[in-house]
């Protein structure tokens, strides 16, 4: 058909070139652009580290969810110059982990101090508020503020209190995404802990045979810790690892269940020393857990009667004179701080860790007659290990602190690099596949491994007990933490979830910034509300050109 017989497309094409459509794209370009740009959010980590980046194993969980989740974010909004800049960039930080959900996690942010009902919310929710100390005209005060959060999902909900203060350990990703697992995943397999067994226990106390600090640790992930004693019942199937801390005396029917669970593919982790630590006066370590030495044989894991002392690198520790006034500082052997160059850079567990503290260590050793290592055999690491430097103590070992100068000055005969902590993982041989079990043993039992198992011994229980953290607040020093890192690991691995190493492996800067100036700031301000703009009144410049390049010449 002729162009000149279609008065229509005439009409139309005149209209597209006309100043009326011009204005009515530049309108509709300029609210589709506001809308497009409201839900967006756009932020650059371009640290070498990464340490501020949302990890791929946060956004696979997110993007994921079953169901959508909500989180409250409630926040002050008169906050402390002092918590300014920290504050906003944590706000960011949530904004940014909420949007790498893809939709599938929304944010409301609610202000306390002036909403007395998200003041009611944030009271039911157990919101704590964060006591800040702020400079005042003659001296420092305190100044309480909000600025925590809860996660819902489903019907459960969790809270993240001091997100300030996890912002700046570059914990916060890893606590929310901690929160949310445990949310989506409450039947995940659980950790127990051997109990009923020697001196340790999970007692809230600053004693070194405590283990409160690191059980409440693992509870933050994995949910509450069980309670298990193989004395009066089988290891519960849901358990797929079991912590056995210094354990002492390990009665047959002690040894059988903890035989049959390895059996079933459960996995151990085994916090000992082959000697025992006497804090009394004498304050020295003998020989001792001779049943866990026997257990732990019967799958190629030797654990030492000895102590291993270390002089560099040392932690020079910090010990209270008897007089109860001083407080000095002593290098100390037995306190065997293992660095980087000492972690096995091959397993998941260690790999990129700084530092493993080791106080009071045995050596451990794999026998490769029981544990062949091979395609279709096992798989044995030395996660850490001692310097060339290193000796070892038997039978006895003197721990006064003042009385180092003598053995430190004293020629040692042992001097070597020891293995300190060793991991296995295989279809282990039961130990009664030809022996006989003890006599309150079942009838039919597992003779051999149904499924892989890995077991992991560390040779001592101190590492992560209450003395590493009480030693932790002495030397202003994360010891405690940094060891845990190890654990969590492993027990990531164990479970099949390596994915989730990635949030306990990324580094920790202290990044330094600063306030942008007034006058920068409101210039950077301007330009994000002009680009757009400019965008627009670009697109209308080449618009009109183009207009006038189609209009037929007058």
């Amino acid at each position: 058909m002729d162009s000149k017989s279609s008065p229509a497309m005439e009409t139309i094409k005149n209209y597209l070139q006309s100043r009326r459509t011009t204005t009515v794209l530049y309108v509709a370009l300029f609210f589709a652009f506001s809308y497009l740009s409201y839900g967006a959010y756009l932020r650059f980590d371009v640290s070498s580290t990464g340490a501020m980046r949302i990890s791929g194993t946060t956004k696979n969980l997110l993007r994921n969810l079953p169901e959508k989740a909500t989180i409250e974010l409630f926040v002050s909004n008169d906050l402390p110059d002092e918590a300014v800049l920290v504050a906003r960039k944590a706000r960011d930080f949530i904004q940014e982990y909420v949007n790498s959900s893809r939709g599938k996690v929304k944010l409301t942010i609610l202000d306390p101090d002036n909403d007395k009902s998200a003041q009611s919310r944030a009271t039911d929710l157990r919101i704590q508020q964060l006591d800040l100390r702020v400079g005042g005209a003659k001296k420092a005060q305190a100044q309480s503020i909000y600025f925590g959060l809860a996660i819902s999902y489903g019907d459960k909900s969790e809270t993240v209190n001091n997100l300030i203060g996890l912002y700046e350990q570059h914990d916060l990703e890893n606590q929310l995404t901690a929160k949310i697992f445990k949310m989506v995943k409450p039947k995940e397999k659980k950790i127990g802990l051997l109990s009923g067994h020697g001196a340790f226990n999970q007692k809230k106390e600053r004693n070194p045979t405590s283990l409160s600090y690191f059980v409440e640790k693992i509870s933050t992930f994995y949910g509450e810790v069980m309670d298990i004693n193989t004395t009066t019942a089988d290891i519960p199937v849901e358990v797929s690892t079991l912590v056995v801390v210094q354990p002492g005396k390990l009665e047959p029917i002690d040894k059988f269940r903890l035989d049959q669970f390895v059996m079933r593919g459960g996995n151990l982790i085994v916090l000992a020393s082959g000697m025992e630590v006497n804090f009394g006066q004498q304050f020295m370590a003998s020989p001792g857990n001779p049943d866990l030495k026997d257990f732990l044989k019967g799958y190629g894991i030797e654990l030492g009667d000895d102590m291993i002392n270390e002089l560099k690198p040392n932690y020079y520790v910090p010990f209270v004179q008897p007089n109860g006034m001083r407080l000095e500082k002593f290098p100390y052997p037995p306190w065997v701080l293992v660095p980087k160059s000492g972690l096995s850079q091959k397993h998941l567990s260690t790999k990129g860790n700084a530092a493993l503290i080791l106080p009071y260590t045995s050596s451990v050793k794999t026998n490769p007659a029981v544990l062949p290592e091979g395609d279709g055999k096992f798989q044995v690491e030395v996660l850490a290990k001692s310097s060339p430097d290193s000796w070892s103590q038997a039978n006895f070992a003197f721990l006064d602190p003042g009385k180092m100068d003598d053995m430190i000055a004293a020629p040692k005969q042992t001097t070597g690099t020891y293995n300190l902590a060793v991991t296995a993982r295989g279809r282990f041989s039961s130990l009664y596949a030809a022996a006989e079990p003890p006599k309150e043993a079942p009838k039919t039992y597992l003779k051999n491994a149904e499924k892989e198992s890995t077991i992991m011994v560390v040779g001592t229980p101190y590492a992560f007990s209450n003395l590493t953290f009480i030693l932790s607040e002495m030397t202003q020093a994360p010891l405690l933490d940094e060891n845990i890192k190890t654990i969590f690991a492993a027990i990531d691995i164990m479970n099949g979830n390596e994915d989730l190493v990635e949030l306990r492996k990324k580094s920790a800067p202290r990044i330094k910034a600063e306030l942008v100036e007034d006058g920068k700031r409101k210039f950077l301000t301007v330009l994000a509300f002009a680009l757009p703009l400019l965008i627009i009144l670009g697109f209308g410049t080449w618009r009109l050109t183009r207009r006038k390049q189609l209009s037929p010449a007058n």
